[in-house]
């Protein structure tokens, strides 16, 4: 299954690698017809982990931000986004059918990741400030987020056995915390204190002075398209 962020230029890289979403703030907005405006801004990225969600798009107030369809595992990168009380729908791509909206509040220079998770009958909006420091001590550091609505409370380990977060259930997610740096390693997540591994993400690259984002999503017992994933974006290089 691939795993795409975009956004509203390009996309990025496939499930099993990281993405790089550094950005740095602007004091202005870019209107739909490339003006800019005195507005203050902060700064968002967005994630489609609802399975079984059409291709869709992405509105901020009545302005469509993608320029390709998003699918399923796939979302955008982070841009700039008006700062206050924002609407964002996703929509289903190339209508004006509105399938799942929400209301947000967001603060002018702060970074945050949107997911939306659950069916897209009763879609779910997962709404995170990310709140990026450097690790320090020659370190890496993830947050989780369990974005599958059916899965039980989950561990991330190494595939080493190393615990790095433990017991998140459902729509819970953590702060950024200390990670070892690896290469070309394992991460699992477990069934929350088992042994049984529910889903895993080979291949992965925690860089040092480096700040991740790891997520759980999919459909426990599914095949196909849908079975429960795990995705990675790097959100910042310090």
């Amino acid at each position: 299954m691939q795993n795409n962020l975009q956004n509203s230029k390009r996309w990025y890289v496939t499930l099993g690698l990281v993405m790089i979403l550094a950005v740095t703030f602007s004091s202005c907005t870019k209107t739909p017809n490339n003006s800019q405006t005195n507005t203050p801004v902060a700064v968002l990225a967005v994630i489609d982990a609802s399975p079984d969600a059409p291709l869709l798009d992405f509105y901020e107030n009545s302005t469509v931000l993608n320029t390709t369809a998003i699918n399923y595992g796939s979302g955008l990168a982070y841009f700039n986004s008006y700062a206050g009380n924002v609407a964002f729908s996703f929509n289903s791509n190339g209508t004006s059918t509105k399938l799942a909206t929400d209301n947000v509040t967001l603060t002018a220079n702060h970074y945050y990741t949107l997911l939306l998770a659950n069916s897209i009958k009763t879609p779910d909006f997962i709404l995170l400030a990310d709140t990026l420091n450097p690790p320090g001590s020659n370190n890496s550091s993830i947050r989780f987020v369990n974005a599958s609505a059916n899965a039980p409370a989950v561990d991330v380990v190494v595939k080493k056995g190393t615990v790095l977060i433990s017991n998140v259930s459902y729509k819970g997610y953590t702060k950024f915390v200390p990670a070892p740096v690896m290469t070309n390693d394992t991460l699992q997540v477990l069934q929350a204190g088992t042994s049984t591994v529910l889903a895993t993400l080979p291949n992965i690259t925690l860089a040092a002075d480096a700040a991740y984002t790891i997520w759980l999503y999919g459909v426990p017992g599914a095949t196909g398209t849908t079975p429960l994933s795990v995705g990675a974006m790097q959100n910042a290089a310090f």
